[in-house]
This record gives C-alpha cells, structure tokens and sequence, in this order.
C-alpha cells in the first residue's frame, strides 16, 4: 500500500507554492500528515544565559500547560505532546489526577485539542542529576522507572498512544565514570518492565537517542543504532514489536548523520519509529532545536521523502527551543515551513521510479536532474 492515495497525489500536485498558513494546514489535513508540538515549545525558555526565562519579564505570559495549549492552538496546531511531569503535584511527585480531570473536560476539549505522546522528565530534579533509570543507587534507579510508569498511567487515562523516553541524566560526563554496559543492562530492564505495561495497555513505547548533552560525554543510547539495539532486545525479552523508536532530526544531525539514515536503519532492523521529532540544526553542533527547515532543505525534504516511502504515519512533532522569539509565531513558522518542504518531498514522491532509474545510473548529475527543479521551485 502506498503512502498516499491517488486523490492526494492530485491535490497536492495541483498546489502552486508556496503554502502560506491556511493552504498549510489544508495541505497537512488533506494528506493525512500529522503534526504536534511537545507543549515545551509553546512555554518559556531558559538557559544559564537567562536563567530567569527569555518570556519573565512579560507578566501576561502564562507558562501553565494552559497557556501552552492556547498558544499552541493559536498558531495552528491541534495536538500537544505532554510530560508525566506536566500532571504532577510537584516535581516528581504524585499524579494530580485533579488537574488531569480539568484539562481533559475542560480546555482541551474547548481547544479540541489532542495529546499524542507522554514523554518523560527524569532529568530536572536534582535528586536524578546521576542518572534516572540508570543512577547507580538502586533507590534511584527504581524511583526513575516509577516516573515511567506513571506516564503509562497518564496514557491510558488520556488515551495517549505513545509513551517516549529520552534518558536525559543517564550517561557520563568522563571518561571511566560508569561501566557502560551495565548502566545498560538497567536501562534495558526498566523499559522491560515499562514495555510490559505498556503492552498491557495498548500504549506503544518509543526510545529516544541523543550522543550527549546534558551528559558531555555520551548519554546512555547515543545513536540510533544503539536504540535499536535495545528496543530489539527489549522487543526480545516480551515479545512483539511494541518497543520502537523516537527519531529527533537535530540529534542526527549531531550524531553525524540523518533523520533519512535512522529512518532506514530502523527499517532494516524491523523496529518501527513511533514519533519523529522534528526541528533544525547544524551538523555537528549542540542540540540547536532551530525552527524547522531553516538550515538544510535538500536534508530536510530528503528526510520526509525518506519517511513517505517507509510509510509512516504518526505524527512530526515540533522539538523547538525558540528562546527569544514568540513561540506561537515560530511554532506558526515551523508548522508552515513543515507543509512547503512536505509538498517538495511529495513531488518527488510522485516521481519516485525516475530517480529509482536515477539512482541506478549512480552519478549525482542523474539524481539532481530529478530533484533539482523541485526543491529551487
């Protein structure tokens, strides 16, 4: 089966470009291309620059996940991704089912807004600063796994469909600070027990890797392929293929490679991507999280292709850090640049058994004589 149906292929065929917002959002709709933003992005930002946040001196700026949700909606955009955290007493503390009731009943169904993923914060409290699900005091260790499991928790009272773990703490910062492969083994069998849940549930589990930061040396799962790795393993140990992949383009472009590549390698490994994280930065550098298509639109038109041929369908998240810009104005922009470098890789979708015959010719005249005209067009 193909991504896309015929019906799609003509509309998106017969759009001249460029999309602004409201051909943007008509485009995503028609083709069935999902996109959210993690309610980060739509709040305040901070760094050890400004650590008061680069939105506090703005005293209408509310960073509730409310405010996050409106300015999230304002910008066009009707799914959010959440932490557990979001929905906790205090930092780590217990479910506030309370305001989960409140927001389920109240502005998230004004806004008519969606919740697609939980990820999940073990990186914050200082009490994790060593490490969540791979901290080497087992107290620790077991408290991490709890805050997984509350997201599971969260996922079946939301109907979350995906629950994500980026590892944030777990790592090194030097050079013989852990045995590596036992940070690993514990790491692995926290998520077998939260694959277990989640299997119980009907709530698909995602791993994200990043190479570092905020661990400088390595975080536990520093590229794709050692995700991979782990999910098999975890997929291994319960059975099924529930246990997957969250793709984040920036993190590929600091590993050295791409979006395209982690896509593919996931493919060949028969381990599914659940989400794609979705943002901009230059190859090599720190985690950028710059709005989308504003470095690479060759790589990022490459990426999409790439995702539309593998078939996927879940949703491309926004995973943006736009500190001292009106989040809602570059949540707008991400969403819009998303839609203009999606139509390019759907044209070039369409002509997919040209540069098939392109790329059996080998040379790199062949292949940009197919996608030359359309990414300059």
């Amino acid at each position: 089966m193909t991504r896309f149906t015929s019906d799609q292929i003509a509309f998106a065929l017969a759009q001249p470009g460029p999309l602004d917002r409201a051909r943007a959002l008509e485009f995503l709709k028609v083709l069935d291309i999902r996109h959210s933003v993690g309610h980060w992005s739509a709040g305040d930002f901070f760094d050890r620059f400004a650590p008061l946040g680069y939105h506090s001196d703005n005293a209408e700026f509310g960073n509730t996940f409310e405010g996050q949700c409106r300015r999230t909606k304002a910008a066009g955009i009707d799914a959010i991704e959440i932490h557990q955290s979001v929905f906790e007493k205090t930092l780590n503390g217990d479910l506030d089912w309370e305001a989960v009731e409140r927001a389920r009943n109240g502005f998230l169904a004004e806004l008519g807004m969606t919740i697609p993923a939980c990820n999940i914060n073990t990186w914050t409290n200082p009490m994790f600063r060593l490490g969540g699900p791979c901290n080497p005091d087992p107290t620790l260790r077991r408290a991490a796994l709890d805050e997984i499991l509350k997201a599971v928790e969260l996922a079946k009272a939301l109907k979350i469909p995906v629950v994500s773990v980026w590892p944030g703490s777990d790592g090194a910062d030097y050079h013989f600070q852990v045995d590596y492969l036992q940070s690993l083994e514990w790491f692995t069998d926290a998520l077998v027990t939260v694959n277990r849940a989640c299997l119980d549930a009907g709530i698909k589990l995602a791993i994200e890797p990043k190479p570092y930061e905020p661990r400088e040396l390595f975080m536990i799962v520093p590229t794709a392929a050692s995700a991979i790795l782990v999910a098999k393993r975890v997929n291994d140990t319960c059975g099924g293929n529930n246990c997957g992949l969250t793709v984040d383009y920036g993190h590929q472009k600091m590993e050295g490679t791409t979006a395209s590549t982690a896509c593919d390698l996931a493919a060949y490994s028969g381990v599914e991507i659940h989400k794609f994280d979705i943002n901009d930065a230059r190859q090599g550098r720190n985690d950028q999280d710059l709005i989308f298509g504003t470095i690479s639109i060759p790589e990022s038109v490459d990426y999409l292709f790439t995702t539309f041929v593998r078939g996927y369908r879940g949703y491309y998240s926004q995973d943006q850090f736009t500190y001292r810009d009106d989040p809602t104005r570059a949540m707008e922009r991400s969403m819009i640049n998303f839609a203009n470098l999606a139509l390019k890789a759907v044209r070039i979708y369409t002509r997919k058994d040209e540069l098939d015959l392109a790329r059996a010719a080998g040379t790199g005249p062949d292949i940009l004589d197919i996608v030359s005209p359309i990414l300059v067009g």
